[in-house]
């Protein structure tokens, strides 16, 4: 089955539709190899690895979903529905743990410490 595209190099919409697509692909293959580089990832903090690694997988979640609605798979009916729920709980968990450690009071050590001072202060008695 050999295919004929001398008809489409008539088409100019196709012909810059599938160049806009290369593009961004290898736009999206640029950002992929930056987003993985293990130096980079080496360098943030603990709360950050959180939200890179629920960003990765969501991402990954994502290009699959796309790739079964190509291939004319629903994807509600799929496993990744299960998948993608898990994850926005996930989300949801990690939000409220970064939430709780910004929203949380914080102790002011020099006023804690003049408390402290002031309330052991006594009255010195007076000789009388």
């Amino acid at each position: 089955m050999d295919a004929d595209f001398e008809e489409l190099s008539h088409d100019t919409d196709i012909i810059t539709r599938i160049k806009q697509f290369r593009d961004i692909t290898l736009k999206i293959e640029d950002t992929i190899k930056y987003a993985t580089d293990p130096a980079i990832y080496e360098k943030l903090s603990n709360t950050d690895k959180i939200e890179y690694n629920l960003l990765m997988s969501y991402c990954l979640n994502s290009m699959f979903w796309m790739y079964l609605r190509a291939e004319g798979i629903d994807p509600a009916k799929h496993r990744i529905k299960l998948e993608n729920d898990r994850l926005k709980k996930s989300m949801t968990r990690a939000k409220q743990i970064n939430d709780r450690k910004t929203l949380m009071p914080h102790i002011n050590k020099d006023a804690a410490q003049r408390f402290v001072r002031n309330g052991l202060w006594e009255i010195k008695n007076k000789k009388k």
